[in-house]
This record gives structure tokens, sequence and C-alpha cells, in this order.
């Protein structure tokens, strides 16, 4: 926990000196901005990266970097509302805004913590025991390195709540996984950019936003197109669909309900007042956005360079080349090849051979085919890796490695703390001892999921992701009514230059966040059924109902009130 007088002093400091010595004197104070960045640096992020990397090239730099400045805003807006009024969202909402709101916001950011730190132990454990200890690949192993995640995870995040030596601890450790883990990833960038045709040019260029993805294929893929013929226009139309739905995917779901929702909580839970307003968006400036950015920029430049290697090597080369080709995905390469014979000789056709007049057709297909079909297959994480090593950069192998652990523990450890204050909030007990405890331990239970559910992204990932991206609209759309709600701020309703830029791009990120976030729930399907719709309908519902109950509630007491007041009027006459 924090120290309120120390940084009361400092901030009153910083605040009676010039711009750049006050945002230098901001610096000496611990955020949360740092917490959300690990967080967010999830294995989900990384997977998001790397395959950004894989299908745009530097193209896709600027997806997650302009998804997150405008998540920003709304980040910025949510510690405005919380500062100023000192309650938490779910309070405010709770009491005076949407009640239903507020418990859709609780247990999406609930379930959204289980499904973000359930891949954590797997990705841990899987690249630490197949790349960095291979003594620790067999399944025993594998369990074993999970066990010590947890066991650390749990010792770290109870250091959160105390105070003195251990909250220090707690905040200087986060803080050296985070310095690690961006060093480990730069060193990795340089030693893997110069090797490759990436100029500065290219990266600076791949921030710029581009629209185009979603319907034309990134310029990398080209030179392996002209080799396939008369079937450039199926695998250009195999590309674009991923590319659309990766990126409108990752762009989805870089803000994270479970941060939205937490913010505040960690806010309040370390003393911070209306005073503290100003310094609070620095924090989430310096400590989330730019960490997050370096960090996963880093990632997809990455997988950039390896994806640029498996475009230009020698067409001849395809069958000595492994790189991003195993036994996890060899079968959906073989099926997309399949798709591929079958669109040149017709379905029925292909259906009527045999299998080995089947496997034949395939085996003919020319190398371009093949080459194509396992890059719109995406790798994962220990595939990427390894195509450094095979690449001859062995020392890219461990720093990887290690880079993969870091965010894998980092993110147990503060999703750990952010369902403390959850649990603590939702049952209106004190966020501290054995409820706070509680709830940190109940992720404990993710530890077992990737050793029990082999389909858990069918059962688990897959819908918490939706139900929170059918949540996100509605949520981003209050925050910025409330932002600028008199009722509920008063005279603290942002106003000036500040409030502008801040409303603005409240506005932006709730049009542009909101948008694709709507656009990807209203079209998904389970087995033909719109689950999608049904449930952003439903959810919509819902919240007016939730809202005009509690308007009317209101005006009920205050007629009460009104009426109670006439009656002690009437007796006094």
């Amino acid at each position: 926990m924090s120290d309120p007088i120390k940084e009361a002093r400092v901030l009153e400091k910083g605040n009676s000196q010039g711009t750049f010595s006050k945002y230098l004197t901001f610096t000496k104070i611990n955020g949360p901005g740092m917490w959300l960045a690990l967080a967010a640096l999830s294995a989900g992020s990384l997977i998001g990266s790397l395959g950004l990397g894989q299908r745009l090239g530097t193209e896709g730099l600027w997806v997650q970097a302009w998804a997150m400045l405008l998540g920003m805003f709304s980040l910025w807006a949510v510690s405005h509302i919380t500062l100023n009024s000192q309650q938490s969202l779910f309070t405010l909402l709770k009491n005076e805004w949407n009640p239903s709101l507020s418990w859709w916001l609780a247990g999406a950011a609930m379930l959204t913590n289980f499904a973000w730190c359930m891949p954590q132990f797997k990705f841990g454990a899987e690249i630490t025991g197949s790349l960095l200890f291979p003594v620790l690949g067999s399944k025993a192993g594998k369990i074993g390195v999970a066990v010590i995640m947890l066991g650390l995870s749990i010792f770290l995040s109870f250091w959160y709540e105390r105070s003195g030596l251990r909250s220090k601890l707690f905040q200087w450790t986060l803080r050296l996984i985070l310095l690690s883990l961006f060093a480990c990833l730069l060193t990795s960038v340089i030693i893997a950019l110069p090797k490759s045709d990436i100029s500065i040019t290219n990266i600076l260029s791949g921030f710029i936003p581009s629209p185009t993805h979603f319907n034309e294929v990134s310029s990398s893929y080209h030179p392996l197109l002209e080799k396939t013929g008369d079937f450039r226009s199926f695998w250009e139309e195999q590309l674009v669909v991923r590319q659309k739905e990766l990126t409108l995917i990752t762009f989805s779901s870089t803000l994270g309900i479970n941060l939205l929702f937490g913010l505040p909580l960690l806010l309040l839970g370390r003393g911070w007042k209306r005073g503290h307003n100003e310094f609070a968006k620095f924090n989430l400036f310096s400590g989330l956005f730019i960490p997050f950015l370096l960090c996963s920029s880093c990632i997809t430049l990455l997988s950039a360079v390896a994806h640029q290697r498996l475009i230009d090597e020698p067409i001849e080369s395809i069958e000595k080349n492994s790189l991003f080709v195993e036994k996890e995905s060899s079968g959906q390469v073989h099926d997309l090849l399949a798709l591929r014979v079958s669109n040149e000789i017709g379905k029925h056709e292909y259906n009527a051979l045999a299998p080995f007049q089947q496997e034949e057709k395939i085996n003919d297909l020319s190398l371009a085919d093949q080459r194509l079909a396992k890059l719109v297959i995406s790798s994962n994480i220990k595939q990427w890796i390894l195509s450094f090593s095979q690449g001859g950069n062995e020392s890219l192998k461990y720093l990887l490695g290690v880079s993969v652990i870091l965010i894998s523990f980092s993110t147990i450890v503060v999703l750990m703390v952010l369902n403390g204050h959850l649990v603590c909030e939702v049952l209106g007990k004190p966020h501290k001892g054995a409820p706070f405890q509680s709830g940190s331990l109940l992720l404990a239970l993710a530890s077992v999921g990737p050793f029990v559910w082999s389909n858990q992204d069918s059962w688990v990932a897959d819908p918490t992701y939706f139900f929170s991206l059918a949540i996100l609209p509605y949520a981003l759309l209050s925050f910025l009514l409330m932002l600028n709600s008199r009722e509920l701020l008063g005279r603290e309703c942002p106003k000036g230059i500040t409030g502008i830029i801040i409303n603005l791009g409240a506005a932006l990120s709730f049009i542009t966040l909101g948008a694709s976030s709507a656009y990807l729930a209203w079209n998904h399907k389970w087995e033909g059924f719109p689950i999608g719709q049904t449930l952003v309908v439903l959810i919509g519902i819902l919240l007016l109902i939730g809202y005009f109950s509690l308007k009317n509630k209101k005006i009920i007491n205050r007629l009460s009130g009104l009426e109670t007041r006439l009656q002690k009027a009437e007796k006094k006459i």
C-alpha cells in the first residue's frame, strides 16, 4: 500500500514547479499504471502481437498502439470520475447511475480475470519445459512449473496489501519485472533487426493506421502471390479474411473490461484524492501506455522479422523449411491445402476421390501454394521462438523464453490483486485481510484449467471474450456520459482545454473501440445461432430497465421526502 502523507508532499512540491520539473517529480511516485501495463501485457496480448507481425509485418504496428492510446482516454475518464467522486465505478453505477451495468461489469471483469489468468500457467510451463529447461518437458514437469508459478504469485500478491518494507518490495519487484521484460525484448530486436530488410522507415510508417487491412492483402505477400497463377484470388481471400478478423479482435481486446473495473479500486486503495487527478493521468500515460507500446511493438517487430524470412526464403527450399510448422499446425495446413484443391477441381469432385488420390492432388500443388498455406495458419509462441534458433540466433531463444515467463508470471500477480479488490468491492468488505486474500486465491483455480480442459478456448476463453465485447460499448458510452454529468460530478466535470481533449478522446474511444467490439459481438454465432445479436440486445434491454428503475426510485424518494417536509410544515401551522 502507498504512503499518502509522503505522496501528498511530493505532489505539492511537483505542482509548485514548472511543467518539466513537475512531471520529473511525478516519476518518484509509484502508481497503478505500471500494474495495469503488466496485466495488459498478457499471453493474449502476446498472441495478438505475434499474429499482427506474422499477418501484416510492420504494417500491423498501429493496431495495438492506437487501441491502447484510445483506451487511455477512457481510463482517464474513469480516473477523473473516481478521484472527484471518491467512489468506485461499481458503487457509483449501483447507487447513482445504472445498477444493472454495475453487476454486468463486475461479472465481466471477474470472468476476464479468470480467462486472462488461465493461459498464463500454460504458456509459462510450456516455454519453461520445452525451451529453457528440457528436463521439465514432461507433463509432470510442466505441472510442477505451474505450481511454482502459482506459489510465487500468491506469495507476492499477499505483499500488496501490506505496508512498509513488504509493500515496497512488491512495487519494486513488479518494476524490476517490467524493466527486465523490456530489456529482453529490446535486446532481441537489436540482435534480429539488422539481419532483416526492415528499415526505420518501415517501422515508423507501421504506426500510421491503415484501414486497407480489411480488404487488401499486406504488401509483404505480393511476391509469393504472383507465383500462384490463376489461384491468386483464392489465397488473397484466405489472407484478407484472417487479416480483418485478427485486426478487429486485437484492436477490440487490447483494453480489457477488468482494467476499466479495477483502476478505480487501485486508485482508492492507495488513498488517492482529488489532488491526484493530474498525476493519475500522467501515471497512466507513462506507466501503462508507454511500456505497453514499447513491449508490444518489440514483439510485433520480432514476429515480422520471422515472417519476412519465411516469405523471402528461396521457394525451392520449402521442403527443408520447418519454420512455423509443427504437429500442432500441420493438420490445419493440410485442411487448407485440401480446400485449395477443392477450389480447383470442385468440392463434389474432390470428395469423390479416394483418400490416396486426394493426398496425391495435395502433394502435386506448387511450392508457392504450400508456402502460403503455412503462412496463412498462425504459428504459436513456441514455434515463433524456435524459428529464431533455427535461423542461427540461439541467444534469442533464451531471451524470448524468459520474456514469456516474465509476461506470464507478472500477469498472474496483477490479476490476483485486481480480483482481490473486485471480490471485496462486490461483497462490500474492506479491501484487506481475509476477503482480499480469498478473492486473490480464487484465481488459483485458473491454474488447473490448462491441465484439465484441452479445449479451454472453446468453453472458457471464447465465451468470456465475446461476453466482454458485448459489454464494452455500453460501458464506454456510460463513462463518457458520467464524465459530463453535473448530477455526479457537479463543478468537477472536465472543462477548458483538458476537458475538450478528454471528452474528444473518450468519444473517439467509444466510436472506434465500441464499434469494433459491437461488430464482433453482433456477428458472433454459436452453431448457426446468432448468440451475439441476442446477447447485445438482451444486455441493452436490461441496462435500460436498470437505468430507468433507478431513476424512478430516486423520483419516489424525492417525492417521499417532499411529502414528509409538507407534513412537518402542516404540523407547525
